[in-house]
Parts: C-alpha cells; sequence; structure tokens
C-alpha cells in the first residue's frame, strides 16, 4: 500500500482538476464535428447550429469572472464541485432537448 502523503494528494487533485478543465474544454469543441447531426436531427440550419458552439463560449467567457467573484468566499472544492454539476446537468439537458430553443438555452 502506498503511503498518503502531502505529494500524494496533491497529484490526486491536480489530477482532478486536469480531468475536470479537458471535460469542459472538449465539450466547447466536440459538438463542431457533429454540428451536421445536430442540424439534421433538430431540423435547423448548419448556421444555426454552429450557433451553439458561440453561445458556450460567449457564455463561458462571460460568466467566468463574475461566478469568480461570487464564489470568492466559496471554498474551491465545493465551488468545483457546483460547477461540474451545473454543467453535467447543462449537457445531460442538452442531450434529452428535443427542440432548437431548449437545447440553444441548455447551451449556456
Amino acid at each position: 500500500m502506498v503511503p498518503v502523503t502531502q505529494d500524494t494528494r496533491w497529484k490526486a487533485r491536480a489530477a482532478v482538476l486536469a480531468i475536470g478543465t479537458f471535460a469542459v474544454g472538449t465539450d466547447a469543441f466536440v459538438i463542431a464535428g457533429v454540428l451536421p447531426s445536430i442540424a439534421e436531427s433538430l431540423q435547423v440550419s448548419l448556421a444555426a447550429a454552429g450557433q451553439l458552439v458561440t453561445v458556450f463560449a460567449l457564455a463561458y467567457a462571460c460568466a467566468a469572472a463574475p461566478l469568480g467573484v461570487l464564489t470568492a468566499g466559496w471554498p474551491r472544492r465545493r465551488a468545483l464541485v457546483v460547477a461540474l454539476a451545473a454543467f453535467t446537468a447543462g449537457n445531460v439537458l442538452t442531450a434529452l432537448a428535443p427542440d432548437y430553443g431548449l437545447v440553444l438555452a441548455s447551451r449556456v
């Protein structure tokens, strides 16, 4: 059994943070590869489906600073868990949304 040291904890925490960052970063761009399928499924133009990428990026960019200020007093672990839970809920809603309006809203 490997002893738990400060160095081991740091590596585990860094790995969790890296995985979360990878998930959010991937979500921002992976949708671009499936835009034709999304456009067909939602019965919208390819340009309208492309707006799903834009709205996610804008919401992410515009909300980062204000949410950072609002959660400044929170423990970092709680802030990260709440953010990842919201991210997961948004992705589940996106996957289950029946129409373009709800998909667009869930990307925000």
